[in-house]
C-alpha cells in the first residue's frame, strides 16, 4: 500500500470541510487551538491544507472531531479492481457525475443568490410599510387627542 499523498489528500478534505463551514483559516485556528487547548497559528492550517506539513496525530483527531471528517477511506482506501478498460469506462463514468454534480451546484447557486436578491426586496418593503405604518399610527393618536 502506497501513501504518498496521504497528507495533500488530508489537507484537501481540511480545506473542503472548512470551507463548507465559511471558516476562514484563523477561524480553523481558533477553533483548533481551543480543541487542544493551546494557541495554533494559522499558517499551521494554511500549511496542513497544502500538505506542507506533518501533522501530529492528537491534532488530526481534533481537526476530525471539529470538521467531522471521515478518515477511514483516507487510511484505507477501497481496492479497486478491474481490466484497465473497465478501470477506464468507471472514472469517465465518475468523471461524468461529478460535472453533472457540479452543474446542479452552479444552478443552485444562482437559484440561491435570485431568492436571497428577493428576499432583500421583500424585507426591504416591509421595513418601508411598518415605517410608514407608525406615522400613520402617530397621525392617529394626535387627532384622537
Amino acid at each position: 500500500m502506497k501513501f504518498e499523498g496521504v497528507g495533500e489528500s488530508f489537507g484537501a478534505l481540511v480545506r473542503t470541510a472548512r470551507e463548507n463551514r465559511q471558516w476562514t483559516q484563523a477561524d480553523l485556528a481558533k477553533r483548533l487551538g481551543a480543541e487542544l487547548g493551546k494557541e495554533v497559528n494559522p499558517l499551521a492550517i494554511t500549511r496542513t491544507e497544502a500538505g506542507k506539513r506533518p501533522v501530529p496525530l492528537e491534532e488530526v483527531a481534533a481537526l476530525a472531531h471539529l470538521l467531522n471528517l471521515e478518515l477511514d477511506p483516507l487510511l484505507n482506501p477501497p481496492r479497486v479492481h478491474g481490466s484497465t478498460g473497465d478501470l477506464r469506462r468507471r472514472a469517465e463514468k465518475l468523471r461524468d457525475e461529478i460535472n453533472r454534480g457540479h452543474q446542479r451546484e452552479v444552478e443552485l447557486m444562482a437559484a440561491y443568490a435570485s431568492v436571497s436578491q428577493q428576499l432583500r426586496r421583500v424585507r426591504t418593503e416591509k421595513d418601508e410599510l411598518e415605517r410608514e405604518l407608525q406615522s400613520v399610527e402617530r397621525a392617529l393618536k394626535d387627532a384622537d387627542s
